[in-house]
């Protein structure tokens, strides 16, 4: 099993956002090191209740900083964001001590904010930047 974990391919030159994303990361890799080393559904329903209440405030972040920057995908992208708080919240609502949190729910996790981050988080990034059609 590879680690999740912070890495150049997400850096997208925005110190806050990638601070912010570095975070959301770790969260998910203690995810994993909760379910890798059995830790107990205690630990699990606190590091989803936290990343729940981590991305809804980075989300915030993002959006704001697009609509300052009249990002023109804003409505899309809050439609990801929006899916994905709402599988979180689902996976939370569904987990009870004592269970198993899936591998397939692990990697749902990993894909969706590595492919978020790298995907459509570097097209804002790059609009913001300027870098757009260079």
């Amino acid at each position: 099993m590879s680690i999740f974990e912070w890495n150049e391919s997400f850096v997208l030159n925005i110190p806050d956002v990638d601070e912010q994303h570095q975070r959301l990361i770790s969260m998910i890799s203690d995810l994993e090191a909760a379910v890798r080393e059995g830790t107990g559904g205690l630990i699990i329903t606190y590091v989803l209740q936290e990343l729940i209440r981590y991305v809804a405030v980075h989300f915030e972040d993002e959006e704001r900083l697009m609509m300052s920057h009249n990002f023109p995908g804003l409505a899309s992208h809050r439609q990801e964001h929006d899916f994905f708080v709402s599988r979180v919240k689902h996976i939370k609502e569904n987990f009870h001590d004592g269970d198993v949190l899936s591998r397939e729910t692990l990697d749902f996790l990993k894909e969706w904010i590595s492919c978020h981050i790298k995907g459509t988080d570097q097209i804002y990034a790059g609009f913001i930047r300027g870098d757009v059609g260079k």
